[in-house]
């Protein structure tokens, strides 16, 4: 079975908690394919928003790790309007693509859906 983008936000769109899913080109601030609701007015803006997070935390060294040039694995915003968690998708540094998710604060639980994501994001990998 080929993975795409549309089995990957169905299977993060399983994530209890989950109220809406993209997959970004961080690179561009561009959204490859979304599903469920957003945080702001449309799946675009929100894909620049997670684009600007990745490249701020990407180019802090207090959020990199020693040795690693831009080796982050997740980023995870704790809000008041529920929890905002993005994983990079393939190797670092060569990655441009990240799952964005944004969880209910009272269903969602962050320890599973980044196990999810991870296990997501290899699948679309492994293509």
């Amino acid at each position: 079975m080929v993975f795409d983008t549309e089995g990957c936000l169905r299977q993060i769109m399983a994530i209890r908690g989950a109220l809406g899913a993209n997959l970004v080109d961080f690179t561009s601030g561009l959204s490859v394919g979304a599903a469920g609701r957003t945080p702001s007015e449309d799946h675009h803006v929100t894909a620049a928003g997670v684009s600007n997070v990745a490249h701020s935390a990407l180019s802090t060294a207090a959020f990199v790790s020693t040795g690693q040039v831009n080796h982050v694995d997740d980023i995870v915003v704790s809000a008041e309007n529920g929890y905002h968690l993005i994983h990079f998708v393939g190797g670092r540094p060569h990655a441009r693509m990240a799952l964005y998710v944004w969880l209910d604060r009272a269903l969602g639980n962050l320890a599973m859906a980044q196990r999810h994501l991870r296990s997501t994001a290899a699948e679309l990998v492994a293509g």
